[in-house]
């Protein structure tokens, strides 16, 4: 893959597909600086979600993680153990709502 075709600028700009709905999971083993190079493996065919399991991270390090196109749809984080957790990205040309499912 060409780097420009890649780059943040253009996947910022890039708008996912209408059709059909394009969902991505993938067992990450830690986002910590992998998120783009996440992005330039998924570009041009970038999904609508991104659903990222085992991140390794915290509160405080998922919110300066900088998926770009993207935002933070949910997350969860173990507080008592290390590593796990799940992150939901959601496009940015998407409407969502998150409905909160902790009780």
């Amino acid at each position: 893959m060409d780097v420009k075709d890649g780059s943040l600028q253009n996947i910022k700009q890039r708008k996912v597909k209408e059709v059909p709905f394009k969902i991505y999971h993938q067992n990450i083993r830690s986002l910590r600086r992998k998120s783009h190079e996440l992005l330039c493996y998924l570009y041009p065919d970038l999904p609508h979600i991104i659903c990222l399991t085992e991140h390794h991270m915290n509160v405080l390090e998922y919110s300066h993680i900088n998926m770009a196109g993207y935002t933070a749809g949910a997350q969860f984080c173990r507080v008592r153990h290390e590593k796990g957790g799940v992150i939901i990205y959601v496009h940015n040309n998407l409407k969502f709502t998150n409905i909160d499912l902790s009780q």
